[in-house]
């Protein structure tokens, strides 16, 4: 055979190796350097910001949002007009969330502001005639305002009561009760109503009165109170906020059953409840 034959064949036994190794058989893994990777400009603003902050390696940075956003390279934060294509990204770091801005290709990154992170502990809730906060793993089952502009709104974290099926308030605690869950009271009741619901506390023989000063809640007088009583056959640690203004009276009640108040971590948003609904309430004028 000639040798320019020989060659020819040579060449195409290599062509055809090389084929199939560029064609792989379906099952090899792919190279890892085909992985998916993060957007740059967000690994860049994490590295910007660990830099600026001054944070270690130990402490994590999750990224939580990189979205589009129009940048001016003179100024990031955007105070003048947009000229190019940019990135707005939230990065999370110790309970702080911080909002960056970069350019597109993130060579100039910019801090533009900050806020608390932390996931709400507290809910808001305007009553009749008054504010407060309550913990934010409570529910409130507002019972209506009355043509006496009385009201009453029952706070809870029980999941198993409500307005359905036409429970009253009556109905309501006696399932609080009978269950032995924590729960509180908020009532608003005209000064000179015939008869103001008792709390209980005239029959208590560990009657504490905590020394208040009423004036600052916007009141007339008021006091503050904490016993004992017995309710459903059972032991119930009962605290009291009264306040008087001169059309109503508002009373805070916070029921827990001593069996779980002896055994619950006396650090734990259920035994700091009243303290939490006490320390902010504030009435507003009507």
């Amino acid at each position: 055979m000639p040798k320019f034959q020989t060659y020819i064949g040579i060449a195409a036994i290599a062509l055809m190796v090389a084929s199939c190794q560029q064609n792989g058989s379906p099952n090899v893994s792919p190279s890892p350097t085909s992985a998916p990777t993060a957007n740059p400009a967000t690994e860049k603003a994490i590295n910007y910001l660990r830099s600026q902050l001054k944070l270690s390696a130990n402490v994590a940075i999750a990224a939580e949002s990189t979205k589009p956003q129009p940048a001016n390279v003179t100024d990031l934060c955007q105070t003048v007009a947009p000229t190019q294509e940019g990135f707005e990204i939230a990065l999370v770091a110790e309970d702080t969330r911080y909002i960056l801005q970069t350019n597109q290709d993130a060579s100039k990154i910019e801090i533009c502001r900050s806020e608390d992170a932390k996931p709400a502990t507290t809910g808001k809730y305007n009553g009749a005639g008054y504010t407060l906060r309550y913990p934010a793993d409570w529910k409130a089952i507002d019972l209506g305002l009355e043509p006496s502009g009385a009201s009453t709104v029952i706070f809870t974290p029980s999941k198993e009561v409500d307005l359905a099926n036409g429970n009253s308030l009556e109905k309501i605690l006696q399932k609080l009760q009978q269950s032995q869950q924590v729960y509180t009271i908020v009532a608003r009741q005209p000064s000179d109503a015939k008869a103001i619901a008792s709390d209980g506390s005239e029959n208590a023989k560990d009657l504490v009165t905590i020394p208040f000063d009423a004036k600052v809640k916007g009141a007339k007088s008021g006091s503050k109170k904490e016993f004992t009583t017995a309710i459903a056959s059972n032991s119930w640690k009962v605290q009291v906020l009264t306040l008087e203004a001169d059309k109503f009276i508002y009373t805070v009640r916070y029921y827990q059953p001593l069996a779980k108040s002896d055994k619950s971590d006396p650090n734990s948003p259920t035994a700091k409840a009243f303290e939490q609904f006490a320390n902010s309430f504030a009435l507003i004028s009507q």
